[in-house]
């Protein structure tokens, strides 16, 4: 069994894979999936966070990762057991053939015209150029081999249109202005720009015909007939770990929801809401753009959106952390020594490690330990529960 809970224990790493889409979101299965880059971030707040001092109790404020060992009493109520309706799916050939519709569109490619060699302006061209202003080349001014769709560039204004009427092979100075303000860089705003460009060729965007010839070139199968079948087997695998996932996340909320939780710290919650900003924002970093574009981009959310769903998706985490500590005091859960050395290789093996004894001096024994038998307490939960039959879905993911 895949080990849902080591990045949370092992690396304080948060749950990175997931957008916040609500508070029980595919929790303890995101747990595992964390990316472990995060660990070498410098967990940071942002100054809209609520102070993390904050207790309900009173306490002294927590320390950063706090929600990963929360403070509070949890009184169980039942967790083993629990009947939850797991979700029946099923895959349709509407569905299978909107995919491969998809992936058809998806698959378009560039080749060169032959019967014309003047650009017109619904030509696709493919062209080398290198901008500078005042004799001066600029960063980011610069490439070879790109295609640009005339009639849909967004470039500069007068760029596209400079283009037109060039002549395979022909070199041209293209001066445009650039925009004041030019938020993309704003060293450039209101500045004239000089761009040499040399056409490469002309082209025209192709769809590929969804036929045998098709399949042969692109999957191992013979015949449309064989991909269909074979799509519609890995979509119906997808939906049916989707359809687990979802159960066991399902299980585990119900476990928390029978339990009764006293003496919480804001302080967790807000150590967690921490982490998650500060590894989005690095990560924002990374593409070399600020965190609001970086979130509206990628997540379609804004800053106070983002933070609200991650002290949701905190208290969901930190609850969850009291009841499975919890079970294990209760059940005198432990992890033998053969038991300890088959995790640890899995472990290892998950996060690309060779070498065992490297992964270990690296996350801590005591660490692999803790991961290990949390991992215990989870699965007791979901071995015992009980799946009901619920309505069939063929909701596309």
């Amino acid at each position: 069994m895949k080990k849902k809970l080591v990045t949370m224990l092992l690396t304080g790493a948060t749950v990175a894979s997931i957008a916040f889409t609500g508070c029980s979101s595919k929790s303890a299965e995101t747990t595992t999936q964390a990316t472990t880059e995060a660990t070498s971030q410098t967990t940071s707040t942002d100054e809209s966070v609520t102070d993390p001092t904050a207790t309900q109790d009173g306490s002294d404020s927590a320390s950063a990762g706090s929600y990963l060992d929360p403070k509070g009493e949890v009184t169980l109520g039942k967790y083993l057991g629990v009947e939850v309706a797991k979700e029946k799916v099923e895959v349709t050939d509407e569905e299978v053939a909107t995919d491969i519709q998809n992936e058809i569109e998806n698959s378009t490619y560039y080749e060169e015209v032959t019967d014309h060699d003047t650009v017109q302006n619904d030509d696709v061209v493919n062209i080398d150029y290198v901008g500078s202003i005042d004799g001066e080349e600029f960063e980011g001014g610069a490439d070879s081999g790109y295609d640009l769709d005339i009639a849909n560039s967004t470039f500069i204004d007068g760029f596209a249109e400079g283009i037109i009427g060039m002549k395979v092979g022909e070199k041209k100075n293209v001066v445009v202005t650039f925009p004041d303000p030019y938020v993309n860089n704003e060293d450039l705003s209101g500045k004239e720009a000089v761009f040499a460009v040399t056409l490469n060729k002309i082209e025209k965007e192709v769809t590929p015909v969804f036929n045998d010839e098709y399949v042969q070139e692109n999957s191992e199968y013979s015949t449309v007939e064989e991909y269909k079948a074979a799509r519609k087997e890995e979509m119906l695998a997808e939906k049916e770990e989707t359809a687990a996932t979802n159960w066991e996340q399902a299980v585990l909320q119900n476990v928390i929801d029978g339990s009764t939780f006293t003496n919480l710290s804001d302080a967790d919650i807000e150590s967690y809401v921490a982490e998650m900003t500060s590894y989005y924002e690095s990560m924002a970093e990374s593409y070399g753009i600020d965190f609001a574009t970086f979130l509206m981009y990628f997540m379609g959310t804004d800053e106070a959106t983002f933070k609200e769903q991650a002290k949701t998706q905190g208290d969901f985490v930190v609850k969850q952390n009291l009841v499975l500590k919890k079970i294990i005091e209760t059940e005198n859960l432990t992890v033998s020594d053969e038991e300890y050395a088959t995790g640890l290789a899995e472990y290892a093996a998950q996060y690309g490690y060779e070498d065992t004894a490297e992964f270990e001096n690296t996350v801590g024994k005591e660490s692999v330990q803790d991961a290990l038998v949390y991992d215990k307490a989870y699965n007791l939960i979901i071995s015992s529960a009980v799946a009901t039959e619920a309505a069939a879905s063929t909701v596309s993911e």
